[in-house]
């Protein structure tokens, strides 16, 4: 009596085995596929857009010895080492030109892809992991900074791995998954400081879940390195980014959810509809969820956008305030919970919401390759085309001064891109001072809509001009030399090339050997 009995059970189990073991395997290659996709989106046009002023300015410091790349990072980068410390030895093994800098980003970027995944799967359901890896593989938002040499994608990885093992610890708070939380999450902050929202927000809710000794004492090592960073994070709040000042926080916040879907589209009439679009998207993704959604999907995906909340709304917290340094890119930690909240509606399994949510999914995938196709093809849209204008402006036949009617924006970039030309980005000074300097020819770098003075100074002659992607780059030749200070020249420069911006940069190229 017992055999017969034990060959049914084996054979019940048999049965019930099978489909799960192909839905598994369905599984695994769709995300398989999914990430193949992502490879190919970040890798295929890594080298399409230039460096522009901040990614020259990582170039230019991890070029340097390991110790003056340290040195250069404390004097002027307002985030954390880790980026850094990882990109010197991949940038001695890859090189610092745009292909083998940026690998690293797309290599993370390309790894957010399953870390989406299994986010989505610990929370909610392994239907809305595959739906969240699926969003991050073809969003323009994700793609561009997987394909930008600097931390960002770093901090989305680390982010990501922060939340899955929060996910974990959230559901079994053993030791392993506790000590794992708390290594991703102080790599995360020490890769930027953004990271301490989503990481504050998970220390919370462990200790809540937890209430052990081990979760206070992972969580109070999170506080350590924290402390361990206030110098440098002291000395670079006294000096705020200069550029956030141009923009109202009211604008930063409307191309906040518009740069999370279609990214540097928000430089279009589509940010004014910004906040719109996220209050119907967010409406949509109730719905969507209280009807479709099973009471642990819901939880799931309360949790994953409560997290998401927390690094959205506490810095604009803090710049209300006065503490102001609210950007799209710097919120990166919340990308990943968002994508497995919007992976959860998707996906919702009733199925009085499965066909909605399939057209949800449908209609994000198509805005985000729109997205990705009008900015792949628009250069306004795409970084600032400074190795173009170094090609327009050719090699140097003899000492010149170039003149960027953008500033250091652009004279950084130009010091990268143009042989002979010291570096003039952060942390060195800038070539508008007072020693004389003798050149024969002067080049003036402004904007496409700019055309050279019908009147030219005596001994000045056009030597032509050349529109690359919105800039005009006019080389003038000068007989005799002039020898007069940079800061001279870039005063004289709207002689040339008019109206110009008071104090140019000023970039002095010697005569290639």
């Amino acid at each position: 009596m017992l055999i017969p009995a034990r060959t049914g059970a084996a054979a019940v189990a048999r049965n019930d085995s099978a489909p799960l073991s192909a839905g598994i395997s369905a599984e695994v290659w769709l995300l398989t596929g999914v990430t193949l996709l992502a490879a190919a989106l970040r890798f295929a046009t890594l080298t399409d857009q230039s460096y522009w002023f901040d990614e020259a300015q990582a170039a230019h410091e991890l070029h340097l010895s390991f110790g003056a790349m340290l040195s250069a990072w404390s004097a002027n980068e307002p985030n954390p080492p880790l980026y850094f410390v990882l990109a010197w030895p991949w940038a001695k093994l890859f090189g610092t030109g745009e292909a083998g800098l940026r690998s690293l980003s797309a290599l993370l970027g390309t790894g957010v892809v399953p870390l989406a995944y299994l986010c989505g799967r610990e929370l909610v359901s392994r239907r809305a992991g595959l739906a969240a890896a699926a969003l991050a593989a073809i969003n323009p938002f994700m793609i561009w900074y997987s394909q930008e040499a600097r931390e960002y994608m770093l901090l989305a990885a680390l982010a990501g791995a922060s939340l899955l093992f929060f996910a974990r610890a959230w559901q079994h708070p053993s030791r392993r998954n506790l000590v794992w939380w708390g290594v991703f999450s102080a790599a995360a902050l020490l890769t930027q400081y953004f990271a301490g929202f989503l990481v504050a927000a998970e220390a919370i809710g462990l200790l809540y879940r937890a209430r052990s000794r081990l979760a206070v004492v992972v969580v109070a090592a999170q506080g350590v390195v924290e402390l361990a960073l206030i110098p440098h994070l002291v000395s670079h709040a006294s000096h705020p980014t200069g550029w956030i000042d141009q923009f109202p926080l009211s604008i930063r916040i409307e191309q906040v959810p518009v740069a999370f879907a279609i990214n540097t589209l928000y430089r279009s009439s589509l940010v004014t509809y910004g906040l719109w679009g996220a209050a119907v998207l967010a409406g949509c993704l109730i719905v969507l969820l209280v009807i479709g959604a099973d009471g642990a999907e819901l939880r799931g995906a309360g949790l994953a956008a409560g997290l998401a909340g927390a690094v959205l709304l506490i810095p604009l917290a803090l710049a209300v305030l006065g503490h102001d340094y609210y950007e799209a890119r710097a919120l990166m930690p919340a990308w990943i919970p968002l994508a497995v909240v919007i992976g959860a509606a998707c996906a919702a399994p009733r199925l009085a919401a499965a066909g909605a949510g399939a057209v949800l999914a449908l209609a994000l995938a198509a805005l985000f390759v729109y997205g990705a196709i009008r900015i792949q093809g628009s250069p306004p849209y795409q970084r600032p085309n400074w190795r173009g204008v170094a090609g327009a402006l050719g090699a140097a036949d003899t000492n010149r001064a170039i003149v960027a009617y953008d500033g250091t924006f652009a004279s950084a970039p130009l010091a990268i891109y143009l042989p002979g030309v010291p570096w003039t980005g952060s942390g060195q000074t800038p070539q508008t001072g007072e020693a004389p300097v003798t050149v024969g020819e002067v080049d003036v770098v402004g904007s496409s809509w700019q055309t050279p003075a019908a009147k030219l100074p005596t001994g000045v002659r056009l030597l032509g001009s050349r529109v690359v992607d919105g800039y005009l780059a006019a080389r003038f030749s000068l007989a005799p030399a002039w020898r007069a200070s940079p800061a001279a020249i870039g005063a004289r420069a709207s002689q040339l090339l008019g109206p110009g911006p008071p104090g140019p940069a000023v970039l002095i190229q010697y005569r290639s050997a």
